[in-house]
């Protein structure tokens, strides 16, 4: 009876899933279907990193290419929606220690404001946006080691990567 019953269910289940509105993450837009053109535009940078906002530009270029649902332009007078943002914050704090009471991990987090705006009427509409979007990493390092400051700028990359994973996701999907 109960080897009867499983298959059941299973069914029952998977139906009820699939009319749930139920869906992968990366598989959906809330946008139009005729937005079809991109223009990301270079972050405002207010703080000390001072190439930060050209890791972020790059990592969501590259973002957005892998993601294949906007054409990326290379003018805002050819895109149909306008990315832009400021970067807001860009700390490192140290969140573990060694013996001699040395930083041996940090926490590195990134926050900015990020907006996604319709152009293509007579006044751009905002579609999407989020004041304080936010994401962290966190890294290790050998206080002694040479490579030192090359970890902090691994962990920035990863940080940039991360950060327009998750903010293409979220546009993508009006989060």
């Amino acid at each position: 009876m109960k080897t009867i019953l499983r298959p059941i269910v299973l069914i029952l289940l998977m139906v009820e899933l699939s009319a749930c509105g139920y869906h992968l993450v990366g598989t959906t837009s809330f946008l139009p279907e005729e937005i079809e053109t991109l223009y990301v535009e270079n972050f405002k940078n207010e703080t000390r990193w001072v190439d930060m906002d050209q890791r972020l530009m790059e990592a969501m270029t590259l973002e957005w290419v892998r993601r294949r649902r906007l054409r990326l332009v290379d003018n805002s007078a050819n895109a149909d929606v306008i990315l832009s943002g400021t970067i807001q914050r860009l700390a490192v704090i140290p969140v573990s220690y060694d013996e001699q009471g040395r930083a041996n991990e940090y926490q590195m987090s990134l926050q900015a404001l990020v907006q996604l705006s319709d152009v293509r009427g007579d006044e751009p509409e905002v579609l999407w946006e989020d004041k304080a979007f936010s994401r962290r990493t966190s890294y290790a390092v050998d206080p002694s080691a040479v490579n030192y400051f090359d970890r902090q700028n691994i962990a920035m990359d990863e940080l940039s990567r991360d950060f327009s994973g998750a903010l293409v996701t979220a546009v993508l999907e009006g989060f």
